[in-house]
């Protein structure tokens, strides 16, 4: 038998599938690469059906690619080898949460925006909030440390990541971490499988840290006439000692595509806004909001749009949310870069990118997470268009190391930025982490060509 029918026999035939429409559903995610068609999904239904799968695969040298909802922006989740995708999105459960320590267990398929409101009926809190929170999954954001506007004051994935249970080579079933506040026995391997893109092993379930919900949001929108003045606003803040929860940047391009979602809250003359959210409570708080106005109007803030209750403050984050979706709806191929620089080089970067546009007569729109410099630049284009394009992103990232920045802030490195990976760090840096991919997966199964 072939291996399609040795999973098909010992799983099932509804959890293995190789049907000509899931095929084609399964060989693209959210970024612009190619489609690569996979020659069957599976859809385990619990960590037993991983190991099993796994177990077949790896000794029929299968590849494998391990897929959440399929939002990477990198083309982690592309089949690039073929083979088999195992799709965890079956794997949904809130298996345990621990109101008294302050832990839940989840499957890696269960949605992070869910699992968000569900920790909140408790008045508990799960600060990491992609932008494509209510799509994306925590698997996928562990196998990315993905982050989101609260970052710049909890950290991203890695910093709630306390325990794993993790599927290896020939189906080996690991657990690692501890569900403790504390512990230094050993290598700390969770923080090594975050971030990792799939390419060590499959994660079946995570125990993530809580912490309690804030007792009060404070949100607000300071509008520009410039995009330079409302980054140098941002260093101002950080400079100011003051500490907001997020600090999210959005220019001119990305405000004409959210359109009137974002329209009512701003003045004429508007060509970028700042959305800002301030969380906690007391004089301290409120201090922070003060000197927060007096910024804005020391950098020509054409107005500033306080949220006066939960449901504007909803449309809001509706709006900065909604940001990347209306710019793929014009109708454009998007490279999507996610830099980070010093937040004081902010105003550099976001000049050069009009240089950009001069010089390739494409078109760029940038927005992000500003309090910790983690911009996203976009670039519009056709595809007749990809090669100018691809200079584009070269003149971007050469920038960013220019201002001390790197190349990937949240997003990883997938297959579409493995040139920048290893200009950034050397041959030698990325030869051991070759060699430390070697140790889980000798016959470089997991995830191939992504990272290296």
């Amino acid at each position: 038998m072939n291996f399609k029918d040795k999973l098909k026999l010992l799983l099932g035939d509804d959890i293995v599938k190789e049907d000509e429409d899931t095929i084609l559903k399964y060989s693209k995610d959210s970024s612009d690469h190619p489609p690569i068609l996979p020659s069957v999904v599976i859809f385990p239904r619990n960590c037993e059906d991983v190991v099993k799968a796994v177990e077949i695969l790896y000794s029929e040298r299968v590849p494998i690619t391990p897929r959440g909802s399929g939002t990477s922006l990198t083309g982690g989740s592309i089949p690039s080898k073929g083979g088999a995708v195992i799709s965890l999105e079956r794997m949904n459960k809130i298996k345990d949460l621990d109101e008294q320590n302050l832990t839940v267990t989840v499957e890696p398929g269960v949605i992070t925006g869910e699992l968000i409101s569900e920790v909140e009926k408790f008045n508990l809190f799960y600060p990491p909030d992609p932008a494509s929170l209510q799509s994306c999954t925590i698997g996928g954001n562990v196998a990315e440390n993905a982050g989101g506007p609260r970052a710049f004051k909890y950290g991203t994935t890695k910093s709630y990541v306390l325990e794993m249970e993790v599927v290896t080579k020939n189906g080996e079933k690991l657990r690692i971490g501890r569900r403790t506040k504390k512990w230094v026995v050993g290598y700390d391997l969770p923080s090594l499988f975050v971030g990792s893109e799939g390419t060590l092993g499959i994660i079946t379930e995570i125990t993530l840290r809580l912490i309690p919900k804030p007792p009060k949001f404070y949100t607000l929108l300071a509008a520009f006439g410039d995009e330079v003045k409302a980054g140098r606003a941002v260093s101002d803040m950080i400079r100011s000692s003051l500490f907001p929860t997020a600090v999210e940047f959005v220019d001119r391009k990305c405000i004409y595509a959210v359109g009137e979602k974002i329209a009512p809250f701003l003045p004429k003359g508007t060509a970028a806004f700042l959305l800002v959210e301030f969380d906690g409570f007391g004089p301290e708080f409120e201090k922070q909001v003060e000197i927060s106005y007096e910024i804005f109007q020391k950098n020509s803030a054409l107005e500033v749009f306080v949220a006066e209750d939960e449901s504007t403050r909803s449309r809001l984050w509706s709006a900065r949310r909604g940001v990347l979706p209306s710019l793929e709806s014009l109708g454009k191929l998007i490279r999507h870069e996610d830099v980070v620089v010093p937040r004081s080089k902010i105003p550099d970067l976001l000049a050069y990118t009009e240089e950009i546009e001069r010089k390739t007569g494409l078109s760029l729109a940038s927005f992000g997470h500003a309090a910790d410099g983690n911009i996203h630049v976009n670039i519009l284009y056709e595809e007749d268009q990809r090669e100018i394009m691809e200079r584009a992103v070269d003149m971007v990232i050469e920038k960013v190391w220019e201002l001390g920045g790197t190349a990937s802030g949240e997003h990883g490195i997938g297959l579409i930025k493995k040139k920048h990976l290893l200009l950034e760090q050397g041959e030698l840096l990325v030869k051991l982490q070759k060699e430390i991919k070697g140790i889980f997966d000798p016959e470089n199964l997991f995830n191939p060509d992504k990272l290296f």
